[in-house]
Formats: C-alpha cells, structure tokens, sequence
C-alpha cells in the first residue's frame, strides 16, 4: 500500500502517511531520542545524513574538523568539498582512538575563538571491525565546546545506539550525542531503505532546506512562498523511499535478539581460535582491541613473500564455497593505507600508475569505469563479516573455508584469468556470467507481470548436502590442483609488468604460480609494502592540511540533451557532409578506373541498414550529396535495423526524420536473445546476434527489389575487427569494402572505410540528427572485446597521431576483397574458419 504523504484524505495516503510517523517513533525509541532530537529519514544511507546534516547547519565559515582514523568517505570527504580543516586524531598501539592527542587537540582549537569546532567520529570501522569509546570521547568533546556527530554505519546492527545516554559521575549531561549517522540496509530486512539522521533540533539553523520542493511549504503564492517550521517536516521533503520507511523494523527485530554484542565477542573468539595455525593469513588491525565479527585479511604466499590477489580470493571463496566476501573495499582509504604498510610516497605512485590517461575521450569512448590498464596493482584486502545470527555450524563453515583458501588457495592459481583493466579474477571456465538475471526477462503480453525463469526456479528440485560434503569436495579440488595446473598453457605473465609497474606488483601471479607447482624456482621481487604487526601500525598524526575545494561551480546557462521529440522549430533536411568526409566517401565511391575500391551505378536501387546510429544517417546525407554532385540516379531505401533486444523500441522520431526526408523504409523486429537462449550452446551473443540480423536484411532487401545493401561500418570498426581477428582468430582479416554475397544478386557496399568514426559524430551533432545510442544489454560478457580494442587504439593513438593512416594501408588489400570465401581457400593449411558476408 502506497499513498501520497502530502495528503490524509484518501485511506492509501493516510496509511502511508501513518505508518512514516510510526516509523519515525520507533527510530526514536529505539535510539533514546529525546523531544530536543529530530529524526529524518535522509536519502542514500549515512551519506544522504551527512550532507543533510551539513546543509542544516549553514555554515558561514570552515569548521575545524577533528575525524580518527577509521573515517568513512561518507564522513570524511564532505567536509574536505567544505574546505574544512580536518584533523586526524591517530590510534594508539592498541588500536584504539588516541583519547590523549585529542584532548590535546581540542586545547589548543578551543583558544582560537569563533571557530566551529565538530568532533566526526566511527563507532565501528567497516574494516577491522573495532569499537571506540563513544562515551568518554563525546564527553570530552562537550568539555571543549565541540559538536559530536557519531557515524554508526557499521556499528548499529550489532550494538546499542544511545543518543543520550545516562552516565553516572563527572561525564553526567556531557554524553548526549548532537547527531548520528545510520545506514539502516546494513540491517536485517534493511535494503531499499533510506539513511537516517538524528540530530539535536538546535543544529538545524538553515533557512533553506537541503531539499527545497513540495512538501517543504506552508503556502505558496505568485511572488512568495512560506516553509514548514516543523524542522523533521521541512527536511522530510527530500525522503527518497516512501515505502523505504518500513526499514525500522530492522531496529525491533535487532533489539529482540538480545546481547548483540555479546555474541559478536563469541565470534571473534571462535576465529582466532580457528586460524592460529594459518601463518598465512594476515589479519588487519589489532586484536586485542574491541572489535566486531568484522575481519579484512590478506593471504601471503609463503614460498615468494607476495600476497594472492584480493579478488582472486573472493574468487576462490565463491567459487568452491559460495562465500559471498567483499575484495578492494578502499570505502575508508587512509585507514586501509595504515593498515597495509603504504606511506604517502607509496600511496602517490601507486595513484599516479592507477589514473586514467586525461587525453582519453570518455564521452565517445563509452568507458563504464575509470581506470588505467593496469587497474589490478590497486592494492587491497578481503573483507567478510560474521552475522551475530548464524548458528554455529555456518561460522565454522565460513572460518574452515577461509582456513583452506590461506593454506591452499594459490595451487588454483594456474585456473584463473584476470582482466589487468579492472582486476577481476575469472576461472577459465567460467568467463561467461551463463546465469545472469535479465530485467528484459520480464513480460506483460497477457496483461500481466510475468518471468518465465520464476517457473523454471521453483520446479528445480532442491538438493540436500551438508557443510562439510562442501567443503570436502573443495578439498579435493585443492589437492588435484598441482595436475590441473600442468595442463594449463600460460604465457609469461610478468611480461606485462614493466618499469614502475613491475616494481609495484604486490601479488603472484598464475604463470609464477604454476612455475612453482612445476618444481622451478622464479626470481620474485619483494612486495612494495607489507601490512605492519598489530600495535606497530603507522599512521599520519595530528592536523591534515586538506586541499581546499571551491564552494560552488558555476552552473553554466546553457545544457545540451538528445532530442527527445520534433520540436516546432526543427525542420528536417539534407545536409552536405564537410570534406573530412565527402572527400574520402569519393575515394571509395569513383569509378574503378581511378583505381578505387567500388562505385555506385546507375539506377541502382541502394538499401541502407540503418540503426539511426551517426553513421547510418551521414550514409543517406552523402549518397544524397553524391547523387546531386554526380547527377546519379540512385533509388534508396532504409531498414530499420532488427532489434536484437526484449525492450528496445525504436524511436518514433527516426521514422518521422525518413519521413520528412523522402526515404521510404522498412521496420524489422526480431527477438533475437530469446532465440539465442532457447539454442544449447551459444557461445557468443554477438556473432549469433550478427548473423540473424544480417540474414534477416538480406531477406528485407531481396523482397523489396534492391541490389545493393550499404552498410555503415567507418575505419574505426574496420581497424578494431582486424585487430581483433590478429589477436583472437590468428588471421590478418577485417570488413570488405564491396562484395557480392554467396547468391551473386546482391551487393553488399561500405562506403565510409576511410572515414573516422568521431568525424562522423561531430558532423551529426552539429547538424542536429536525432541520433540513438548503440546500447545492446545482450552481451552475456562486459566489458565487450570491442570496447577494450577501442580503448587500447584510443591510447595508442595519443602517443602516435598518424595510427589509423598506418593501419588504413595495411588493412588495404583486406578490405578490397570482393567476394567471400577468398580467406578460406587462402587458408586450407589446417583452417577451418568459414567465411561469411558479414566481411
């Protein structure tokens, strides 16, 4: 049941309505909230509090800061944007908050007058898991004059939250907390809803709300408006999740399962005990510290001193146990340096190996992540918790598989690829996510929500096994792993490794790996950094100078969006290409006697394929232009390129814009993935896609009455297939220019050969074209190879200009082929690749 809050006059809306203020009284019981607090749901989790909070507090100068080092980006970086002085309070030797550097600290910030001063502490690192004193540090804070905003992200599943709590003694009426952070979907039944923010109401001094916008006023007429003066009200306009506020029943069901906290020392206890004897297994932070069942933890090889690979890790938990563990997890950066023995000159090598050439095109390139190509130096951990819930048996489960993984784990080495561009680990046979859920799955033919998988799910039968059945027969794996690995074929892998890179790689790798499984002793350079004993962790102290951030960007008055609709005043019509294209559309489109790849004839009747991309439509505007340069008669018609999708719809402006211009065209639709998955092997989307779209045009083009297919590949798709054939198929092989199909009565034409792929995009941008993104969600496997061809030319083309006028004369003979089958007959020396017309 879902209603408007805005309104009580309809039964949905007050329910709604009912069950928000319900839900905000049971925070506030929960948390010892008191009628001074306010409390309101905030958006995205403890960052959604965060800013809300800040906005609240309109502040007209940068604060002093004081943060340990546990901090949460989520804490930590807004107040850097804020240009705040942050102060870093370091740890002591066992792990804990330096309660005497802070006091220190706040004696001497407290003599400069008309300073904000704002303790921003973690009760709980998501790292370690260790506790602070929350009490004694929020008491000394109030002693100072300083704020205390306390981040229990992490904490709150697992103990009490008390905004005020009662102490006997000198701390009485200095412990109430001024804010708290929490991420409720780190609860039982928490995902999907929103962050919550408790806050003294006295904080809360802005005259704006952070989201100013229905539901935030009092009255609002043609001049003026009036806001709320209910302060939980005014800020609540901004909730993200109406139905996201059943969330606090997380809080009940946490607070009916007794001493949390208690259990969680159980915990712990059970996991020293069950790793003592795995010198291996490197855990972070101090145990001696209060702590949570929270652990991050590298495995070291022994024989070499590096580490394994973080993700392979979670890999090998996944995959022999279904372990589900988090690898990376740089959420709180500093600390994790701390933890893992990387000082700031480390730090800034490894960020300056990491970044992202600046000169690469991020628009055009469609790069879905911002990385280098050697992402996997990215130094990290593995992090896994233990719910204070799990009955005995799961947590030995759990500690006996991560035993297992330290002491055997690197004998699977040879097994698993990694991709260097984004550190991921993949065993060899598994590249393929075969059982990937598909939104597009979903179906509402009948007129109703179905998903056909769902049948298929519950007519599985289930099957019984035990833990320990598991992890017997990861055991087996692991013991057979020294023969599997001699059957592996791996190049030198360290040869991807060079100059700075090679002496900041930090983990084995599967070729050294298998060396070592093999009976060979490799040379193995020490690691960069090791992760310092537990009360020896080094650590920046005192005052951080941060990089002030600008208050605000300027808002520039002019945007740029994809047409979405014809506008009144956009009027559609020829165009002439610029030179940078027409001029190499000639070279390929004069007669054979200058020596060219193909020409046009007269009266021939040219059928576009056209999936409203920018080279589709620059293909109608240059064989318009050549036409009227030339006085060609050439009858021209477009398909609508087949959707190999389940949802893709074809935008109703590209058929009005063929309209306007005269093009008569013809809309196939196919639904090409669901014939794909019905197949019993399909092992590349793509080519299967590829090949029923082209036959499928075919069969358009030849009841239609054309004989000539023009297709809109440019030198850049030319350049990346031929690559991608040296690299993958063994064969120097790209798109033909011009050939006729097996049948002979038709002619399949690519007219934009030696044109570049971005001059065809400006020219659609400046002319207006309403162009639709190339978005096809039917490959089972991302980041596509293609793409990675494009980013490797992208950057090599930034340190040779002149690339593609070089692999434009190499591909020449390749691309002026003009029938199928050439390759093959030139290839019978144990080749077998048959060709077909999609060269």
């Amino acid at each position: 049941m879902y209603g408007n809050t805005h309104t009580t006059t309809s039964v949905t809306a007050l329910q709604t309505t009912l069950f928000r203020h319900e839900a905000r009284d049971i925070v506030r019981a929960c948390v010892n909230a008191s009628e001074a607090d306010s409390v309101i749901f905030a958006g995205t989790g403890t960052t959604g509090a965060v800013h809300k909070l800040i906005s609240a507090l309109a502040l007209t100068a940068p604060p002093v800061v004081f943060v340990d080092t546990f901090a949460h980006h989520s804490v930590l970086l807004p107040w850097r944007e804020l240009a705040a002085e942050v102060v870093r309070i370091p740890e002591t030797s066992e792990g804990i908050l330096d309660v005497s550097f802070l006091e220190a600290k706040l004696k001497e910030y407290a003599a400069e007058k008309n300073r904000r001063l704002i303790g921003c502490f973690t009760a709980a690192s998501n790292i370690t898991g260790i506790l602070l004193d929350d009490v004694k540090i929020t008491a000394l804070l109030h002693r100072y004059g300083a704020l205390a905003f306390w981040d229990y992200a992490s904490a709150a599943p697992y103990v009490n939250v008390d905004m005020n709590p009662v102490v006997p003694g000198i701390e009485q009426g200095l412990a109430y907390k001024d804010a708290i952070f929490i991420s409720p979907h780190k609860f039982v039944g928490g995902p999907e809803t929103p962050g919550v923010l408790i806050a003294k109401k006295k904080l809360f001094v802005n005259t704006v709300p952070s989201g100013c916008g229905g539901g935030s006023v009092f009255f609002v007429n043609r001049e003026s408006h009036g806001k709320l003066s209910l302060k939980e009200q005014l800020e609540a306009v901004a909730l993200r999740s109406g139905v996201g506020v059943k969330g606090p029943p997380w809080l009940k069901l946490s607070e009916r399962n007794g001493p949390r906290h208690a259990v969680c020392k159980v915990c712990n206890w059970k996991m020293w005990d069950a790793w003592q004897d795995t010198p291996n297994l490197v855990i972070l932070g101090s145990r001696q510290a209060r702590r949570l069942p929270v652990v991050s933890f590298l495995v070291r090889h022994p024989a070499s001193g590096l580490f394994l690979h973080h993700n392979f890790v979670c890999a090998l938990l996944n995959d022999l146990y279904g372990i589900q563990a988090r690898g990376g997890c740089a959420c709180a950066g500093p600390y994790a340096q701390d933890l893992l023995g990387i000082d700031e000159g480390l730090a800034t090598r490894y960020e300056e190996l990491l970044v992202e050439d600046s000169q690469l095109d991020r628009t055009h390139l469609r790069r879905y992540q911002e990385h280098s190509e050697r992402e996997v130096l990215r130094p990290g951990f593995v992090r896994l918790n233990l719910a204070y819930y799990l009955p005995d048996d799961h947590v030995h489960y759990v500690l006996e598989a991560v035993r297992q993984v330290a002491l055997h784990g690197w004998k699977l080495l040879p097994q698993y690829n990694f991709n260097p561009e984004t550190g991921e680990w993949k065993h060899i046979r598994h590249q393929v996510f075969k059982d990937r859920k598909w939104l597009g799955s979903i179906s509402y033919k009948e007129g109703k929500f179905s998903y056909k998988d769902v049948e298929e799910e519950s007519s599985e039968t289930s099957i019984d096994f035990s833990w320990q059945d598991v992890l017997n027969e990861a055991n087996t794996i692991l013991s057979n792993a020294e023969k599997a690995a001699h059957r592996a074929q791996l190049a030198d892998q360290t040869l991807m490794f060079d100059g700075e890179a090679a002496e900041l790689r930090w983990f084995l790798l599967p070729s050294e790996a298998q060396q070592l499984l093999e009976g060979m002793h490799p040379q193995f350079q020490a690691s960069p950094f090791a992760p310092p004993k537990a009360g020896t962790v080094k650590h920046s102290e005192g005052q951080t100078k941060e990089k002030s951030a600008p208050l605000c960007t300027a808002v520039p008055k002019r945007a740029c969006c994809l047409p979405k609709e014809v506008a009144g005043s956009q009027q559609f019509r020829w165009h002439a290409p610029p030179k940078n294209i027409f001029k190499p559309f000639l070279k390929v489109s004069l007669p054979p006697s200058s020596g060219h790849i193909w020409k046009f004839v007269h009266f021939d009747f040219l059928f576009l394929s056209m999936p409203s991309t920018v080279k589709q439509h620059a293909l109608h505007h240059l064989n318009n232009n050549f036409a009227c340069f030339f006085a060609y008669t050439v009858h021209v018609g477009a398909v609508l390129r087949v959707m190999p999708t389940f949802y893709m719809k074809f935008p109703e402006i590209v058929k009005k814009y063929l309209e306007v211009l005269g093009v008569p065209y013809f809309y196939e639709e196919q639904c090409i993935v669901e014939q794909a998955s019905a197949l019993p092997e399909c092992t590349s989307i793509c080519s299967f896609c590829s090949r029923m779209k082209r036959g499928r045009i075919y069969a358009c083009a030849r009841r239609e009455g054309y004989n000539v297919l023009a297709l809109g590949q440019h030198l850049d798709d030319l350049t990346e297939s031929f690559v991608m054939s040296v690299f993958h198929n063994g064969r120097l092989r790209t798109m033909k220019a011009n050939y006729l199909v097996r049948e002979g009565d038709l002619r399949v034409t690519r007219p934009l050969v030696y044109v570049r792929e971005k001059n065809l995009r400006k020219f659609a941008e400046e002319k207006r074209l309403p162009v639709i993104a190339e978005n096809c969600p039917a490959c089972f496997e991302a980041p596509k190879e293609r793409h990675r061809v494009k980013q490797l030319l992208a950057a090599q083309e930034i340190l040779f200009p002149k690339l593609y006028h070089s692999l434009k004369s190499a591909m020449h003979p390749l691309m002026a082929i003009n029938r199928t089958g050439i390759e093959s007959a030139l290839h019978q020396n144990g080749f077998n690749v048959q060709d077909s017309d999609s060269d």
